[in-house]
């Protein structure tokens, strides 16, 4: 024992009789530790539990609007507000082909009272060609189809003329409809287009704010992984110190089994040299372990104090970027849910206004349709009679004297057919420009006409109420969870100082070994008796810095192999750590 040869004599001052004192205050030191280093992973679990909570309730309100979801329903909304806004413009282009259609139908009217009037004479011609020739064989069936013919034309042209009245009847109604109910959104329309724009954009904002959420809570989950790894492993420090006390207290039990097993041959100094020498290296590692002991439980410590940093870092990322609106409980996205069921209310109704509208229009134009058969068939009507008056001349002619009378009558049952002809072309002239006014009308719809606007809304505000839902829901365990950790971080306040009690015996030992230090120990003679304390002391550790300690005070046992040693430390410090978790 080389290192031990080395030290020159010199006085010292040691309390060896104080051996058993210190070994007490080791025993209390060790005896505690297992249960306050419990206690400190319980602190930690409760920590993390509500840590866990925190995240747990933010990841579902993150989650709570997809981002599909989002991007969706901005979609549909800015479509919608498109519509709207399309939908005054296609009213007032409506207006203006209803209002030239009144006045073509004005024109069509007075040729239909063209058209009555000649029927009129047609019949009273008619009328009296059939009483002129009631003596003339065959004649009196000609003229009662001629006036079968001029009835019809005037039933058809009477049927006309209702039209007309039901089409003038159609676009003051349409005309109405526009100027009352499609006029009292005029205010409406705007406010609602640039309230569906706002909201969809307030959807979108509310998305990159939960995407913040979420992003937070990431980060903030990694960064707890990474200090409950750094906690578990300094949590093994309590594991590491009461192993290296119970290697304290072992070299004091192995130096007094072996000044015991050596009684005889040594006296009071001899026992009080090796004493002296131990209590000098149990000095240095209660320095060195208290050392680690203290760093280690300051991390442990910071690392807790760190979790309520983050846990109360996490309750405000929802009043943040989740604000709610000043005064009121309601959350961005119940406001939104909110705005969107208005819009929807209103926009029913102008749905509503605009369809009424838009249907009244299909129906003139159908009107006008029905106008152009009807004067075709009053056209046939006519061609008609002038074929059958053609022929009736042609007979009168051959009948002589006799058939002159009804040759007049007959001659003016052409003139006036031809008049009827004349009326009924002008109303078809008329009426192809109705045609053309009326096809026009159907071109003026809007890409929002005949489509459910308030399904655009519907599908919208199914994405905004469902999150907005998840988010209310959450707002109650959100505020338990801020109450949880303000209660564990009362609790903490005394369960923080888990560590003081057992730092304090260590340096109440340290202290009580002080004198030791600075002694030189003179161990003349006792050279093999310390050798066996050194080595057996040095196969107790389990740490390497135990080992430097041991080599720096005593010097490295001969019995120990040089090179052996620092692999087989290395591999107990591992081994322990491994097995060394509360």
């Amino acid at each position: 024992m080389n290192a031990l040869a080395r030290l020159t004599p010199a006085t010292y001052e040691v309390a060896a009789a104080d051996t058993d004192g210190i070994a007490c205050r080791l025993e209390e030191a060790r005896s505690q530790i297992e249960q306050r280093f419990l206690e400190g992973g319980t602190l930690l679990v409760s920590v993390l539990e509500v840590f866990t909570q925190l995240t747990q309730v933010l990841e579902r309100v993150s989650g709570s609007l997809k981002e599909e979801e989002a991007a969706e329903a901005s979609q549909e909304l800015a479509l919608t507000a498109s519509l709207i806004a399309e939908l005054p413009e296609a009213q007032t282009f409506r207006d203006m082909r209803l209002g030239e259609i009144g006045v073509e139908g004005q024109a069509l009217g007075r040729e239909i009272q063209a058209m009555e009037e000649t029927l009129r004479y047609l019949r009273t011609f008619a009328t009296t060609a059939k009483i002129t020739g009631a003596h003339i064989p065959d004649f009196a069936g000609f003229a009662v189809e001629i006036i079968e013919r001029i009835q019809f034309a005037t039933k058809e042209v009477k049927s006309l003329s209702d039209r007309i009245a039901t089409l003038h009847g159609m676009i003051g109604q349409a005309t109405a409809v526009s100027g009352s109910k499609m006029s009292r959104h005029d205010a409406d329309i705007p406010l609602i287009v640039a309230d569906l724009k706002n909201n969809a954009g307030a959807i979108k904002s509310q998305r990159e704010a939960l995407g913040k959420v979420a992003a937070k809570v990431t980060d903030m989950a990694h960064k707890v992984q990474g200090r409950l790894a750094s906690s578990l492993s300094a949590l093994q420090i309590g594991d590491v110190t009461r192993q290296r006390i119970e290697h304290c207290q072992a070299a004091y039990s192995i130096a007094q089994a072996q000044i015991e097993a050596n009684a005889a041959a040594l006296d009071d100094d001899s026992r009080e040299r090796l004493l002296a020498a131990v209590t000098k290296l149990v000095h240095e590692q209660l320095n060195a372990l208290s050392s680690d002991f203290s760093r280690e439980c300051s991390t442990i410590v910071g690392n807790i104090r760190a979790f309520f940093n983050d846990a109360s870092s996490l309750m405000q990322v929802y009043e943040t970027l989740l604000p709610r609106q000043a005064g009121t409980e309601t959350t961005p996205l119940a406001a939104v849910k909110a705005g969107l069921e208005n819009a929807r209310g209103t926009v029913g109704a102008i749905e509503r206004s605009a369809a009424e509208a838009m249907r009244l229009s299909t129906s003139a134009n159908g009107v006008v349709e029905d106008l152009v058969r009807s004067v075709e068939t009053i056209q046939l009507v006519r061609t008609d009679i002038q074929y059958m008056a053609l022929n009736t001349n042609l007979r009168c002619g051959r009948l002589g004297e006799e058939g002159r009378a009804i040759a007049v009558v007959t001659s003016e049952l052409r003139t006036f057919s031809a008049k009827l002809d004349e009326a009924a072309d002008r109303a078809l002239v008329n009426l192809r420009r109705l045609e053309t006014l009326a096809s026009d009308l159907q071109k003026t719809r809007s890409e929002g006409d005949g489509q459910d606007l308030s399904a655009h809304i519907d599908i919208a505000l199914s994405h905004v109420t469902t999150a907005a839902d998840t988010v209310d829901l959450q707002m109650g365990e959100l505020r338990d969870c801020g109450s949880n950790v303000s209660a564990q971080l009362a609790a903490a306040t005394t369960g923080l100082n888990f560590h003081h009690g057992i730092q304090d015996i260590i340096a109440a030992c340290a202290e009580r070994t002080a004198s030791a230090r600075s002694a030189t120990v003179d161990l003349t003679g006792l050279e093999e008796i310390a050798s066996a304390i050194s080595t057996q002391v040095f196969k107790t550790y389990t740490m390497k810095s135990e080992r430097d300690v041991h080599v720096h005070v005593l010097g490295l046992p001969e019995s120990a192999g040089a090179a052996a040693a620092p692999a087989q430390s290395q591999k107990d410090d591992d081994d322990l750590f491994e097995d060394a978790l509360f």
